[in-house]
């Protein structure tokens, strides 16, 4: 019979991997994808918006003097969005940096990478966000206005977009249920169409329930007895089956759907088990990008502070402001509440 024996373990070597994974929300694509634009040159950007008179076919009368005149410029609106300062600070100690730590190489430079993929995410959430925009007065910061103000049919309460220029309440979709339907989706199309009169590309940043509701659209409706499948063709060979709709070819626009978790989101909001609502899932905003771009007064940038003797410190700060054209001419699907 075997006997068990008790060996000494206490030279054994802790076998610690070279990796080290951080598994986080951190796809900034409204950052990414809208176009870069003037830079500001004070805290408060601002742009002009002008329309055209209604159309007039009564025609006039031959020689007939012109007698009435107009202004052209009566209607020329004003508005703009504050900038806001973005800041995250890193540190690392002297003995720290000295250290041999597992999956890292260089402490310094890797609290300074952390530090901007953090601030990318802040402005990200900024932008998609519902604040509204607010000035410095020594106690509370500027703070920009996020897409979930500028696209409203109600006047904001601070530096009101002019009632001309608000979006139709038409453009903006309040269902709170995941089972959108295409009918609803192509009805707030259909009221962006009727203001710039043209079918344009559009970029969709689609909360996950909602990008999923896209990708249902056409292959099951109706009641029992009634229901349509839409049916696609593909090679077996391939073994795929295509389940999903980044593309969408309407009646009045073709627009590019991309999921995206930064939609809808209030300061507090830290994790993804806080910041990820019902709201966010289901939140989306409908951007023309001739219309929406972002302006930076000072990019993202690293500054290097004294090292007091603790060790190497500094932080990593950026001053954008979320620049809207004329958000007549956006849309949302603004979800639950």
């Amino acid at each position: 019979m075997a006997t068990a024996l008790s060996y000494n373990v206490s030279g054994v070597r802790e076998d610690l991997t070279d990796f080290l994974t951080i598994l986080e929300p951190e796809d900034t694509p409204k950052l990414s994808m809208f176009s870069k634009t003037e830079r500001p040159t004070q805290f408060y950007q601002e742009v002009q918006a002008d329309n055209l008179l209604p159309v007039s076919f009564a025609g006039t009368l031959e020689g007939q003097d012109a007698s009435n005149f107009t202004n052209a410029a009566v209607n020329r609106g004003r508005f703009g969005n504050y900038v806001q300062r973005f800041q995250r600070t890193w540190a690392v100690s002297d003995i720290l940096e000295a250290s041999d730590v597992a999956g890292v190489s260089d402490e310094k430079a890797n609290a300074k990478a952390k530090k901007m993929r953090e601030i990318k995410r802040d402005i990200e959430a900024a932008i998609g966000s519902d604040n509204e925009m607010q000035a410095d007065n020594g106690t509370v910061p500027y703070l920009m206005r996020g897409l979930g103000k500028w696209i409203q049919s109600t006047a904001q309460s601070v530096n009101p977009v002019p009632s001309l220029y608000l979006t139709p309440s038409a453009s903006i979709d309040a269902t709170t249920s995941t089972l959108v339907t295409e009918t609803v989706f192509n009805n707030v199309f259909q009221s962006i169409y009727e203001q710039n009169g043209g079918k344009r590309n559009y970029m969709l940043f689609a909360g996950p329930l909602f990008k999923k509701a896209v990708s249902l659209f056409q292959r099951t409706t109706g009641t029992s007895g009634t229901t349509q499948t839409y049916q696609v063709t593909q090679q077996a060979k391939d073994h795929q089956i295509d389940l999903h709709v980044d593309l969408y070819n309407g009646d009045f626009h073709t627009v590019t759907v991309i999921p995206d978790l930064f939609n809808g989101l209030v300061t507090t909001a830290q994790s993804a088990s806080t910041f990820i609502t019902a709201q966010s899932r289901m939140r989306s905003y409908v951007i023309d990008p001739e219309l929406v771009g972002i302006s930076y007064m000072i990019g993202l940038t690293n500054m290097d502070l004294p090292d007091q003797g603790a060790g190497p410190r500094g932080l990593i700060k950026s001053v954008p402001t979320l620049l809207v054209k004329n958000p007549k001419g956006l849309g949302a699907f603004k979800g639950a509440t």
